[in-house]
């Protein structure tokens, strides 16, 4: 076939203005070849004094016109699929950008923290009994989806205050690279989505916990940030529910056994959040938060109130183990 090809375009009698014609568009030049009909015209010139034997071969002195319109359709392979590629590159590009602000906006990693400390709940609350794989996956899943849904809303309330501190200037939000009706609509979906799950896979206790959380979070503890102190207990409280909503997923109940963990969660959430307000205290007051260590410069009082919640934990664990927990 080759040499046919070589041969028809060397025949002096052969009609070049055909590829002219309304027969073959301009597109399909264009998107098959890469080339315009006068560029194809170009190509599919006479071919220069050359010997048959030599067109036969394939092999002159200089390209054929012949050789030259291979090479070209080859040369024009990898433009089109680059212009196919480049919609699938563009959505792969896309994707990678909103799941890292989705991970950002979520606090992903404080977020699978929560779902550990449920998780924890889940399998002390299933005491008695082999514990449920299945109802400890869903319940892990909503936890994650409740606890990410309320870390949403606490970046959607407190962008302004976020875009004046070093630590947070450079979230989703303040840095602009999602906008807050995006984020609602993520806060919202992925918040009912957990809520229904933790209701239909474990019960309504369980899911009854979760939408409290929530709400506490995102509405109590986020705008007392900027109005008094004792903000940090309220969040201690947030941190101390997970345990006991994953024991009374798996129970059913709420007893005094299931205090314990909570109630430990709680007192060392205390010195942690004290420690990290006292180092960030400076960035804490540009983004005009209230923190108690603010009012306090030597850093004795906090110290203090981190110390006295570490003792706590003491006797917490002697109750632990007469509870055989």
């Amino acid at each position: 076939m080759w040499r046919n090809t070589c041969k028809l375009l060397s025949n002096p009698n052969y009609n070049h203005n055909l590829l002219k014609s309304s027969t073959y568009p301009a597109s399909i030049f264009n998107v098959v070849y890469g080339w315009a009909p006068s560029q194809a015209t170009h190509y599919y010139s006479s071919p220069s004094s050359a010997t048959s034997g030599s067109l036969e071969l394939g092999i002159s002195s200089r390209k054929s016109d012949g050789v030259r319109s291979f090479s070209s359709s080859s040369a024009a392979v990898p433009a089109v699929v680059d212009h196919l590629s480049s919609p699938l590159t563009s959505a792969l590009q896309l994707g990678r950008h909103y799941s890292r602000c989705y991970w950002e906006l979520s606090k992903a990693r404080l977020s699978m923290l929560v779902v550990a400390t449920s998780g924890t709940g889940y399998v002390l609350g299933s005491a008695g009994s082999a514990v449920d794989l299945a109802g400890l996956c869903w319940t892990c899943a909503g936890t994650m989806m409740v606890a990410s849904s309320a870390n949403s809303l606490n970046q959607v309330f407190e962008k302004n205050n976020d875009a004046k501190m070093k630590r947070t200037r450079l979230r989703p939000l303040p840095s602009r690279r999602l906008t807050i009706p995006h984020a609602l609509t993520w806060a919202s979906s992925v918040g009912v989505a957990g809520t229904a799950i933790l209701a239909c896979k474990a019960n309504m206790l369980a899911a009854g916990l979760g939408a409290s959380n929530l709400i506490l979070y995102a509405f109590v503890y986020t705008p007392l940030k900027q109005i008094h102190p004792v903000n940090t207990w309220v969040g201690a409280v947030v941190g101390a529910i997970p345990p006991l909503l994953g024991w009374a997923a798996a129970s059913g109940e709420i007893s005094l056994n299931s205090m314990i963990l909570p109630a430990a969660l709680y007192f060392w959430q205390i010195p942690h959040f004290m420690a990290l307000a006292y180092l960030c205290r400076s960035d804490y007051a540009a983004g005009g938060f209230k923190m108690f260590s603010l009012a306090d410069a030597s850093g004795r009082r906090t110290a203090a109130v981190a110390l006295r919640n570490c003792l706590y934990l003491v006797p917490l664990g002697f109750v632990a183990y007469d509870c055989k927990l």
